[in-house]
């Protein structure tokens, strides 16, 4: 007994109750996938058998009582009643001989009951009349009815079949449950039928059970015994090498290792005893991988990626780089965390060893960024079959312990033979590859060209000449107006920066603003704007020209800036305007990554200066409902989005229907963009907006041509009205 307990609290003994466990749980599982999928497909069987009943009923019905029931079904086929043709409900619905008979051929087809039943006027309960129930004398059964308490009842009493489990008997049958209605649509009975008692329907599933359980009995008895003297023939190795340990701490005599040669555990154990891991190994792992995901780091990178081009060089590889970036993993690691981020790094590093191969070099540059060398000696796999799997492989959806996640990539890829001639130049080039396959909407490769090189080349000199630009205030302002459909009159001035350089000309904005923003000099070249739109207001109002308001556009970066307050502050001072005179627009992006309460601090400190605060673009991106019914809004301005071709889409119509009765409700003044025909402004006009800006009124202009504009406007509107009353 002593031996048997002490077998148990050693190795031995834990291995193998570990070993039942592991083998416990994965019968269980197993059988309990195999349990319920038999029973989900013996529930699936029931009402498929249940269904077909139903159909053959109805369908039997009508064919042999054609002159007395019709049949509605609904457009799957599934039926819904049995209507009457005519007023012939004490017949119909009366014990005959007809029904008997028919009753016991529908129950015969469909290896079950059936019965027929007429609504009692006076109890409100259905009366079986007719059924294919017989007592063991054949005669019939007692009377029987379905009341408030049956499961059926309150279906049937509202004019709607039912499907599902019914009492009968003191047993359960599965039953379905058609209405009979009147020559008016009224409910006046109901077939039941029944494919049998629920109980024999799950006999298969039962048998399974019981079946279950007596195997996994018998499996888990072999399983110990098994594992008990397996597991003690197994470990008598580690039991000499353990006494081996034993007497070299002791300073015994030592003799050769056992159990090197072998390829296993045991072997790798006795290596371990006589290898000594030196410093120089420690120093070189720490200066070479990459602590988070084991994968090499930017030096082991750099050496490989350098060894690699020498060997190009030499004509001997032909090696590929490639610069795998994740798409919106930040969005990723904020919204779950940096645990979580951790973990999906780990993740996609190893689905990257996988996909590329060991043989590959790959490294974890910073962050969500990766590199793959491989040459065609240590691959046989292509760049673009290999940039496709990786691509592939990245899609599928990863499972971790904060939920599902889905990434996609971008990767650049460079020919190091064609591409680079050393380490800096094969990675610069890696990297503009990888940023245009992003630029392009990310989850794509691209291979890196020449013609990327001049781009970020030009993008540099247009930054350089941007630079200088705003220094120089080369940057002018257009304005284009805001009317009011109704009068034609002005409801304010949108402030739009315009630059012509003195060689180049005239520089487009979508060309000029994103190197502003990516640069960081988009600050200068707002607070620029914010200037001109100042300077130029408090010129309007010297002319007494009502200009109303100049809405000035405010990127997310200038609007987070400590100091954009006080440079606010700065140019309405500067020029002695009134802040009811300035409007600042803001995109909804300035949601993303910021707490709502600080949010509502720098709008509320823009609104306590007496500035104005619009919303635009609404509608194309995050457009919180939240953040509109808290936040200091004055004006909403509907991206131009839900502008074009409404005049003959009726699902824009109703969408713009809707955000205009929004805007109106949450005291919103409404702007509507983008307005290009006749057509688009009559329609938002009839729907009730405050302003339309668009092309149809007047494209962005000069401030000296603005009051002209304002006024022919104006005065076309006054024509036309009048022409038209």
């Amino acid at each position: 007994m002593s031996k048997f307990v002490s077998l148990f609290n050693g190795m031995t003994g834990r291995i193998t109750l570990r070993l039942l466990v592991i083998v416990a749980v994965s019968i269980l599982i197993t059988a309990s996938l195999g349990y319920f999928k038999l029973s989900q497909v013996t529930e699936v069987n029931s009402f498929i058998r249940i269904d077909r009943a139903a159909r053959a009923a109805t369908a039997l019905f009508t064919e042999k009582l054609n002159s007395e029931f019709s049949a509605i079904n609904d457009p799957d086929g599934k039926p819904m009643a049995l209507r009457l043709k005519s007023d012939t409900v004490d017949m119909s619905l009366s014990f005959r001989d007809v029904h008997d008979t028919l009753l016991k051929e529908i129950g015969h087809i469909n290896q079950g009951a059936a019965n027929l039943f007429r609504l009692n006027s006076e109890t409100r309960a259905f009366d079986r009349f007719a059924t294919t129930f017989r007592r063991p004398d054949g005669s019939m059964p007692p009377p029987m009815s379905i009341g408030s308490g049956h499961p059926a009842y309150a279906d049937i009493i509202n004019n709607q079949p039912h499907l599902g489990e019914v009492p009968v008997m003191g047993r359960l049958r599965l039953a379905y449950l058609t209405p009979i209605q009147t020559e008016s649509g009224a409910v006046a009975g109901a077939l039941a039928v029944d494919v049998g008692w629920v109980d024999d329907l799950v006999v298969a599933r039962n048998e399974l059970r019981t079946q279950i359980v007596v195997a996994a009995i018998l499996i888990l008895i072999l399983v110990a015994a098994f594992g008990v003297l397996s597991m003690s023939r197994e470990l008598k190795p580690l039991r000499q090498l353990a006494k081996y340990a034993d007497d070299l701490a002791a300073e015994a005599p030592a003799v050769a290792v056992p159990f090197k040669s072998r390829e296993d555990e045991i072997g790798a154990l006795a290596q371990g005893l006589e290898r000594v891991v030196t410093l120089q190994g420690k120093l070189a792992h720490l200066a070479y991988a990459d602590e988070l995901t084991g994968l090499g780091n930017r030096s082991r990178y750099l050496t490989d990626l350098k060894k690699s081009l020498l060997k190009n060089l030499s004509g001997k590889h032909k090696s590929t780089l490639l610069h795998l970036d994740l798409d919106n993993f930040k969005q990723i690691n904020d919204a779950y965390g940096q645990e979580t981020g951790d973990a999906l790094l780990k993740t996609v590093a190893t689905q990257i060893v996988d996909t590329a191969g060991e043989t590959s070099q790959i490294a974890r540059l910073a962050s969500d960024q990766f590199t793959i060398l491989v040459s065609d000696k240590s691959s046989a796999v292509q760049p673009v079959e290999l940039a496709e799997k990786l691509l592939t492989a990245l899609r599928q959806p990863f499972q971790l312990a904060a939920g599902e996640v889905r990434l996609t990539a971008s990767i650049g890829i460079v020919l190091l033979q064609h591409d680079a001639e050393d380490a800096d130049e094969a990675h610069r080039n890696a990297g503009l590859a990888m940023h245009k396959a992003k630029a392009s909407g990310g989850d794509q490769f691209m291979f890196f060209s020449s013609e990327m090189n001049d781009v970020l080349q030009d993008q540099i000199r247009m930054d350089r000449m941007l630079q200088i630009a705003i220094e120089e205030r080369e940057i002018e302002i257009h304005f284009q107006p805001q009317i009011i459909p109704s009068t034609g009159g002005l409801a304010g001035v949108e402030a739009l920066a315009r630059w012509t350089h003195p060689a180049e000309g005239p520089i487009s904005p979508g060309k000029f603003i994103p190197i502003a923003e990516a640069s960081g000099q988009i600050v200068g070249l707002g607070t620029l704007v914010l200037d001109l739109a100042c300077e130029q207001a408090a010129k309007w109002r010297d002319q007494e020209f009502d200009f109303k308001h100049i809405s000035v556009n405010v990127s997310t970066i200038q609007l987070w800036q400590p100091n954009f307050i006080d440079v606010l502050k700065a140019a309405l001072e500067r020029h002695n305007v009134p802040g009811r005179n300035i409007y600042i627009e803001i995109t909804e992006s300035v949601f993303v990554d910021h707490s709502e309460s600080r949010i509502a601090m720098v709008l509320a400190a823009i609104r306590a200066i007496g500035v104005k605060l619009s919303l635009d673009d609404f509608g194309s991106g995050y457009s919180s409902l939240g953040y509109l019914n808290r936040l200091p809004f004055d004006q909403l301005k509907v991206d131009r989005s839900f502008i074009s071709d409404i005049d003959t889409d009726q699902r824009k119509q109703q969408v713009l229907r809707g955000v205009l009765g929004l805007g109106r409700g949450l005291g919103f003044n409404v702007v509507v963009e983008g307005a290009e025909t006749l057509e688009e402004v009559t329609l938002v006009e009839q729907l009730g907006c405050d302003s339309v800006q668009g092309f149809y009124y007047a494209r962005p202009a000069p401030a000296l041509l603005i009051p002209d504009m304002v006024r022919k406007i104006a005065q076309s509107k006054t024509r036309l009205n009048v022409r038209s009353a």
